[in-house]
């Protein structure tokens, strides 16, 4: 019976729940239709952005790159 097995991400539990993500798409304005993310409401394209290094560690790390990369 071909079709009849769903995989893994498919399945019906609410964790693991694929929905259309529904971002706007920057070109054209209609709505993304990729699949989310399992468990999340956007797709990979669409998940949010960084907030960046919280920890002390982090942020020095984050500014040792900076400084590594800057014109000499």
């Amino acid at each position: 019976m071909a079709g009849a097995r769903t995989g893994a991400y498919e399945s019906g539990s609410q964790a693991t729940r694929r929905v259309i993500c529904g971002a706007k798409r920057h070109r054209d304005g209609q709505p993304c239709q990729a699949k989310s993310e399992p468990g999340k409401r956007r797709c990979r394209f669409h998940g949010g952005r960084s907030t960046g290094p919280t920890t002390p560690e982090g942020k020095a790390r984050a500014l040792a790159n900076l400084r590594q990369y800057r014109a000499l």
